[in-house]
């Protein structure tokens, strides 16, 4: 399946709308979707545009101690991310979805985690939740979610049957605009408990450099843009 939100794709298809114009003899536009797309795939293989678009995604959501976030009625922590490291302090732990909901719970944010994902990654976060000292009555879990959407759309049901309107929502940064906006779209009342992209790009002399791994990144990135127009089309948010 086409992937339209990859930087690569987007550059082919404006070369492909140049090579239209050009069986149309219309030689102008032809050039200028070429360079255009020449020009779009280069500028999203550069460590500094890339930083851009993810600073427009994490900046509205500045990471604080779990002591310093509101008490609430639940944690919602969704599946996906790195596994949790509980072996090396909280700093790494907090940098983890599991991790962040752990020490959220520690701090008595909530008295419940609600882990909402499909039933693998549920099951796994789960387990490391026991393991690290959660009981049993304080967990609840959302299998069935595939999407951001019945991420929200699925727990609601399990949430509103406890009362549980307050939440502290544990995901990654990057697509939390959109998450926030899912959970808001069920009635529930969210505060952001994000966890941070740790990808290191080159330093400045080296920012506008074009590197081919760094397009996976900005394509990230282009996502969740995209995604969010495609959820208020559809009216998710």
């Amino acid at each position: 399946m086409i992937d339209l939100t990859h930087p690569e794709t987007q550059g082919f298809a404006l070369l492909a709308a140049g090579l239209l114009c050009l069986c149309v003899r219309r030689y102008r536009i032809a050039v200028a979707f070429g360079l255009i797309g020449v020009l779009w795939v280069t500028l999203c293989a550069t460590p500094a545009f890339a930083e851009v678009l993810r600073r427009g995604l994490e900046a509205p959501y500045p990471a604080h101690q779990p002591d310093d976030y509101p008490k609430a009625d639940a944690i919602v922590v969704l599946g996906g991310g790195d596994p949790p490291d509980f072996d090396h302090g909280d700093e790494k732990a907090n940098r983890t979805r599991t991790g962040l909901a752990l020490l959220l719970y520690r701090a008595q944010r909530a008295p419940i985690i609600l882990v909402s994902g499909g039933v693998r990654e549920g099951t796994e976060i789960l387990a490391a939740l026991k393991q690290q000292g959660v009981p049993a009555s304080a967990l609840r879990i959302e299998p069935n979610s595939v999407t951001t959407y019945q991420n929200a759309a699925y727990s609601a049901p399990i949430l509103k049957r406890e009362h549980r309107q307050r939440i502290l929502l544990v995901t990654s940064a990057i697509p939390m605009r959109r998450t926030v906006a899912c959970f808001e779209k069920q009635g529930f009342a969210v505060t952001p408990a994000p966890v941070f992209d740790t990808s290191q790009y080159p330093t400045f002399s080296a920012a506008w450099r074009p590197r081919i791994s760094v397009l996976f990144q900005s394509q990230r990135y282009l996502h969740e843009y995209i995604g969010m127009l495609v959820y208020r089309l559809r009216g998710w948010i």
